[in-house]
């Protein structure tokens, strides 16, 4: 009976024993992987291989780059933006490669990968989804690996200063967060819905509109702004603000242009009418026709 216990206690040992050993070998392996991948993609950020757009890219419009190709340059606009994030995954990478750093390691290295999970999902990144998804999975791995650690650290030690730390009065008023939250949440919720009513407010003219004959674009914007621009040009060839009175739209030039005398000049007025996805400007008994194109 006794050997049979021992052989029954021995095996049980061995088996705890080897799945153990197994998360030893996955834990190794994506902690060493993660750092691998990363470092590559900060070296092709470092040697331009990353965030480079090709010179067709600047010559289409916004509307009409991909996803991937907006996100290129974006990020490629600026150079220190792209050098900054490739350092702080070589960090990462480096942090991860030793047992006694791996825990903020693998934190820093989270920051940056679920975002990158998110953007390639986002913007239909297409090549970088799968990685991606591996990466993040792996250092979600990584992370509960050692959930007891950092819930340790995160929860259950003391905060910086306890309430024996601080004076009566101070704790008794701390109380007051519970009220303070929701009113500061529906404070900064109504302030912004007032803002976004009051100036980024949309009415039928919003919009971009081109125009018949000569394609000239009038654009009407958030806050009754509006610009013009000229086939094949990139300049605005008018800007200011605009106001409808009645069935009138009038164009005002923008505030404080000396070239244009008083602010309260008027580039020009005249009689409008919407119909559909067609805008008629009346002035001078002549009918400008512009046809709406988002």
């Amino acid at each position: 009976m006794c050997i049979i216990c021992f052989h029954f206690n021995l095996t049980s040992y061995s088996h705890n024993m080897n799945w153990k050993t197994l998360h030893l070998y996955l834990y190794t392996f994506c902690r060493y992987f993660m750092a691998t991948v990363i470092i590559s993609y900060a070296a092709a950020k470092l040697l331009e291989t990353q965030f480079t757009s090709q010179p067709s890219v600047f010559d289409k419009p916004l509307s009409a780059l991909s996803g991937f190709e907006l996100t290129w340059y974006y990020f490629g606009y600026s150079k220190w933006y792209g050098n900054a994030i490739a350092v702080a995954q070589l960090i990462s990478a480096l942090l991860l490669f030793f047992r006694k750093t791996a825990r903020i390691g693998v934190i820093l290295f989270l920051t940056f990968i679920v975002n990158i999970l998110l953007m390639d999902f986002a913007f239909d990144i297409q090549g970088a989804k799968g990685m991606a998804t591996v990466l993040t999975l792996m250092a979600v791995f990584v992370l509960l690996s050692d959930y007891k650690a950092f819930y340790a650290f995160f929860i259950d030690s003391a905060p910086l200063f306890t309430d024996a730390d601080r004076p009566n009065w101070f704790n008794k008023v701390s109380k007051i967060k519970f009220i303070y939250i929701p009113l500061a949440a529906i404070g900064i919720v109504t302030l912004l819905a007032v803002l976004k009513n009051k100036y980024l407010a949309k009415d039928e003219l919003y919009g971009a509109w081109e125009h018949a004959i000569t394609k000239e674009r009038l654009y009407f914007e958030a806050a009754q702004h509006f610009q013009s621009k000229l086939p094949c040009s990139v300049k605005n060839a008018t800007d200011g603000s605009y106001r409808v009175s009645a069935d009138s739209l009038l164009f005002y030039p923008p505030k404080g242009n000396d070239d244009l005398g008083k602010d309260s000049l008027i580039y020009y007025s005249g009689k409008f009418s919407i119909s559909g996805n067609e805008l008629k400007i009346i002035q001078h008994n002549k009918t400008e026709l512009f046809k709406r194109i988002r």
